[in-house]
């Protein structure tokens, strides 16, 4: 694309750079009460879509070039050398605008290691307040937030399959968690929903943003692709970006805020010249600050799959018949109960299986379809058949990749790589997980539900058999984190307050600056995070710190 024309240069307190999970947040509340001028930039547009609304159609998002950046890692070593697809969104929401709709906070332990981590400022104990202030649970339980703007509800139509699911889980010994956004999310049940009362998705946008856009003091700019931050004697001043193939500059007077992402947010300050001096040099980018960590310690959790056809004709196949389909439409456009207002889950788990460990550290889940299911009718188009997905997850991986630049084009796509199942207790780990979801599904209760199995076609008959199917299989649950890292230590990007080190007047407020994977699905701590880190920036005081709730 070629830069035609400067434009003006606009003067702003703060400029946000992504308007997702954590961005909205950024930028509601800099714009409020004791904040000042706003400038939030989202290289994607509106989500009109009304894909983005209907929450079982998630699936059809996650890799649509309307409203994602198309990423994909390089070459795999783990993974036989396979590219593996990375879901980001490039819409107003971010990727809470396609992501799976699910709702926690993660388990009270991973930020206790925050703590251990020389981060004492992120105890469970003082991010619980933040969480409840963005809540409005389902359950109106004093443990969760009852009046914030993020619904948090169940799913409206429960799979038929469920309670053999669950039994089955118990048969194993698993206990059952009816609280899975709560301080110890472990164990077999229903996932909670960002999705509000009528069945619609609710992404930060809609509830941070859509309130808000009318502030005189807020300028939203979509389709504005960031090129690097302006730095001026070891301070941000403003962004360089494009609108349409239009060049523009806008200056804060206050501070530049980075919530592009995982991707995104270590990108942008490597082509703003802050990064590895060596790599930079490598590819034609003058250093500004050499910082070694940015784009280190980016990982996901890995996901491996089976599918197997169901015996019972009782999956999310019958709801895919197209005049069902219909029906279902017309409910969920009513506001009514609908399959479609969530993803067709039989059961989701957070499992603590490590004798050592204090928490999840296995994810898994059953689905009453797979990424073959589609519409149909008899004698029109034919469908994919009644069939079941098990996955078998991660929680907290031990590989570790990077995000680098592959040119100093500020429109060139980063190499992204996650180094997926290189650390050799990964890989032992997740073939843990793929015998105990096996396991899991021939247990007496769920038996009668399994049939012929699809992936793997064959079963695996030694450990060195799993590990290879498992490797020809494998993707992440799009939870990329960690690359921009938050911490005390060399490798450390950002301080406890997500300022950037060596950089006046620069943060990076989003889930790069997670130093550790959460134990479930990460929207949830973005906007949590947002919301405190922008107290801080305001100099408000800190939520009282509130001793965590453990229900079982």
């Amino acid at each position: 694309m070629t830069l035609e024309s400067e434009g003006a240069t606009r003067q702003w307190d703060y400029i946000v750079v992504g308007a997702g999970s954590a961005g909205s947040v950024v930028a509601n509340k800099l714009s409020g009460p004791g904040g000042g001028s706003v400038l939030l930039l989202e290289a994607g547009g509106p989500a009109t879509d009304i894909r983005h609304r209907i929450p079982a159609a998630a699936r059809q998002l996650w890799y649509n070039p309307s409203c994602t950046w198309m990423f994909s890692t390089v070459g795999e070593p783990g993974l036989q050398g396979r590219r593996v697809p990375v879901a980001r969104g490039m819409v107003l929401g971010g990727s809470s605008a396609i992501n799976g709709g699910v709702y926690n906070r993660g388990s009270r332990f991973d930020y206790e290691s925050w703590a251990e981590r020389g981060l004492p400022l992120w105890t469970y104990a003082a991010v619980v307040p933040y969480f409840k202030r963005i809540e409005r649970h389902w359950s109106r339980s004093p443990q969760y937030g009852t009046d914030g703007p993020v619904p948090v509800t169940q799913l409206q139509v429960k799979s038929p399959l469920t309670p053999r699911a669950l039994n089955a889980a118990q048969e194993m010994g698993f206990p059952l968690a009816e609280h899975a956004a709560g301080a110890e999310p472990e164990g077999w049940g229903l996932p909670t929903m960002n999705v509000d009362e009528r069945g619609r998705r609710i992404t930060s946008a809609d509830a941070f943003l859509s309130p808000i856009r009318h502030r005189p003091n807020l300028r939203i700019e979509t389709r504005a692709r960031v090129l690097r931050i302006l730095i001026e004697k070891g301070r941000a001043i403003g962004v360089e970006y494009l609108h349409g193939s239009e060049r523009r500059v806008a200056h804060a007077t206050r501070e530049v805020v980075l919530s592009g992402g995982a991707v995104s947010s270590p990108a942008i300050l490597l082509l703003s010249g802050v990064g590895p001096a060596d790599e930079l040099r490598a590819v034609g980018v003058e250093t500004r600050l050499d910082l070694p960590g940015v784009g280190r310690n980016f990982n996901d959790q890995p996901a491996g799959f089976v599918q197997f056809k169901s015996k019972l004709p009782l999956t999310f196949e019958r709801s895919l018949r197209l005049d069902r389909l219909a029906v279902a439409a017309l409910r969920w456009g009513l506001g009514l109960s609908s399959p479609l207002s969530g993803p067709p889950v039989i059961a989701s788990a957070n499992l603590r299986t490590a004798r050592a460990g204090k928490a999840p550290d296995l994810r898994m889940m059953l689905t009453a379809a797979t990424i073959n299911s589609r519409p149909w009718f008899p004698g029109i188009a034919k469908g994919a058949g009644h069939l079941v997905a098990g996955m078998f997850a991660l929680g907290h991986p031990k590989s570790r990749g990077s995000i680098t630049l592959a040119s100093a084009d500020p429109l060139a796509p980063p190499n992204i790589l996650y180094n997926i199942l290189t650390h050799a207790d990964d890989i032992a780990d997740i073939r843990r997980a793929y015998y105990l979801m096996r396991e899991l599904v021939s247990q007496p209760s769920f038996a009668d539900v399994v049939g012929e199995f699809v992936m793997p076609a064959s079963t695996p008959t030694t450990d060195a058999e799993v590990d290879s199917y498992i490797r020809s299989v494998v993707r992440t649950t799009a939870h990329p984190l960690g690359s921009c890292q938050m911490g005390v230590g060399v490798d450390a990007v950002v301080d406890e307050q997500c300022r950037v080190r060596g950089i006046d007047a620069l943060r990076v407020i989003d889930l790069s600056v997670f130093p550790v994977q959460i134990s479930g699905n990460p929207h949830g701590p973005a906007m949590m995070l947002a919301d405190r880190v922008t107290d801080m920036m305001l100099g408000k005081p800190l939520l009282p710190t509130e001793l965590p709730t453990v229900v079982h």
